[in-house]
């Protein structure tokens, strides 16, 4: 039973030295994201912490190839991990359009902290793309 115990603890301990310090990804990203109604234009604002945790929100609005597409916002909460991966949950709506639902984002911030790639699971894993904002770069006084 002691062994249980200890195999438990070590693995609880071993999740959370994988998160990474979320101070990193902190800021304005800006790019596109495709879902049922199409390429749809959204920028993402996030805060990090250093123990990987992140909340900010999410704003989605029409691009010139899909004019028609409302605007929203919703909160995100998540975490950011050591292998550069950031995955965001939905949270409460902020300014909500009919008919939609919040989503959320599993990806990766490359090398540079510059650009957020990955997948939309709500749109049947969908791409989206995402800039960090121009002025706004990773400062390595972070770490």
């Amino acid at each position: 039973m002691i062994m249980l115990m200890s195999s438990c603890i070590n693995e609880a301990s071993d999740l959370s030295t994988m998160l990474g310090n979320a101070k990193r990804v902190s800021g304005r990203w800006v790019g596109t994201y495709e879902c049922f109604q199409g390429e749809v234009a959204a920028t993402l604002t996030l805060t990090g912490h250093k123990n990987g945790t992140v909340e900010g929100n999410f704003s989605f609005y029409p691009t010139s190839s899909n004019p028609n597409t409302p605007a929203g916002r919703f909160m995100v909460t998540g975490s950011y991990y050591i292998d550069h991966s950031l995955i965001l949950g939905s949270g409460a709506w902020v300014e909500q359009p009919d008919g939609y639902i919040p989503v959320s984002l599993k990806g990766k911030v490359n090398a540079e902290f510059d650009t957020f790639t990955g997948t939309v699971p709500e749109c049947f894993n969908a791409n989206f793309i995402l800039k960090r904002a121009p002025g706004i770069h990773y400062d390595p006084s972070l770490n």
